[in-house]
């Protein structure tokens, strides 16, 4: 894991954080993601399937006006292959994953078009809330330039993002962080230096499933999704260092 990485990222969440509006959110969101390539994005929960008013579960419209109003005008939303992706998987996958043998014309259709208009390669970052519906952060363009190792981080921030976005407006319940232990920063540290579980396992002189298992419990701490998101939140409660 790139230190550069993690930093940007950090800074990226931290002004966030402190920003007081939807569209301040969105302008650093915007900003990071236009480092990678992708200028079109919409962020969203996603109804019921079948639901006709999915609309009413947009939070960020960056899509350009005139694919917002096509995709509108056709009912894409009800055969979108992205949608049904992400009410099955919680893994963000590459629109070019998506199994093209398996799509149906309606929903090769929806993927052409998108094409035409500018996005023809994509990422999306499903958001799997808890006694709530799912939601999905997708980005687009024509081109875009992610390599495998951004992945994290991107996700990271989609999922940050999202649920700063579903948050204005409501209180926090001001309950006091768990801290980590010891052995539980140690181990985020060497995560921070790049280091793989496995790396992890031998520096330490435990099992796999040992770091495995404290990653974990790391991550239920820090409410993160992933290894890259439980640094940035330990970096900001200061709990490690870099």
């Amino acid at each position: 894991m790139e230190n550069e990485a993690v930093a940007d990222l950090f800074a990226a969440i931290t002004k966030i954080d402190t920003a007081r509006s939807a569209d301040a959110i969105l302008q650093e969101f915007r900003f990071a993601m236009e480092r990678y390539g992708l200028r079109n994005f919409l962020i969203t929960g996603l109804p019921v399937p079948h639901g006709t008013d999915w609309q009413r579960e947009i939070l960020a419209d960056g899509w350009s006006p005139e694919w917002h109003r096509r995709y509108v005008a056709q009912e894409y939303f009800l055969h979108d292959p992205c949608v049904a992706q992400c009410r099955h998987s919680p893994e963000p996958f590459r629109w070019g994953e998506l199994p093209a043998a398996r799509l149906v014309p309606r929903a090769k259709l929806v993927m052409d078009e998108a094409a035409e208009f500018g996005m023809k390669e994509g990422i999306c970052v499903p958001i799997h809330v808890p006694l709530a519906g799912p939601g999905v952060v997708t980005m687009a363009s024509d081109r875009m330039d992610v390599p495998p190792s951004a992945m994290p981080f991107i996700e990271t921030l989609c999922v940050h993002t999202f649920r700063s976005l579903s948050a204005l407006g409501t209180p926090g319940d001001g309950d006091e962080p768990t801290p980590l232990t010891a052995r539980e920063r140690e181990l985020l540290e060497w995560s921070a230096q790049g280091k793989s579980t496995d790396d992890i396992a031998c520096i330490l002189g435990v099992t796999r499933n040992t770091v495995e298992s404290h990653q974990r419990n790391i991550r239920g701490k820090l409410d993160a999704i992933n290894v890259a998101h439980a640094i940035v939140k330990a970096l900001r409660r200061q709990e490690i260092q870099i």
